[in-house]
């Protein structure tokens, strides 16, 4: 009988209630205009919000984290080159010219029209010099096509490690 009363006594203490928190950075707001500094400190955006728990369901709400990454911007936005898919949202002769307006540097376009899956592959004039474009489309068409869609853009970084010997 007493451990009856002891089981009703937990069955019928109310749930605690709990918020949901949401914590987010906003170190990344820093070098904004004066408008939206204004906002964050007038407690806009800086003021978690809270919920509380119902107490029908009786299981405590776990906290939100949000996690951003800020990175700064890549000019031009290709390291080396980049593998364009056949249905991908922008093609060969549109990133050709906007990597012209963006970089002094050379890139050169291959256009494979026999592929059903890859559209273009643009690569840096430097790397198509190191090894050849031979070997480059080689590579792409063994390594890269088996992992890629049509709609896709891939971004290459290329490692070249040149080892050059002479006799004197």
């Amino acid at each position: 009988m007493i451990r009856k009363k002891l089981l009703r006594t937990r069955i019928v203490r109310p749930v605690k209630k709990t918020s949901v928190r949401t914590k987010t950075s906003l170190r990344f707001f820093s070098k904004l205009d004066s408008r939206t500094r204004s906002k964050e400190s007038a407690g806009h955006m800086s003021k978690p919000k809270k919920q509380s728990a119902t107490n029908t369901g009786g299981a405590p709400q776990s906290e939100q984290l949000i996690r951003v990454r800020v990175k700064a911007l890549e000019i031009p936005p290709i390291k080396d080159g980049i593998v364009i898919g056949r249905d991908a949202a922008i093609g060969g002769e549109a990133m050709v010219r906007t990597l012209r307006l963006m970089t002094n540097e050379k890139f050169e376009r291959f256009i494979l029209p026999k592929d059903d899956i890859i559209q273009d592959v643009i690569l840096r004039a430097a790397v198509v010099r190191k090894l050849g474009k031979d070997r480059v489309l080689k590579f792409v068409m063994d390594r890269i096509k088996p992992v890629m869609t049509e709609t896709e853009l891939l971004m290459l970084d290329i490692d070249i490690e040149l080892v050059i010997e002479d006799t004197v």
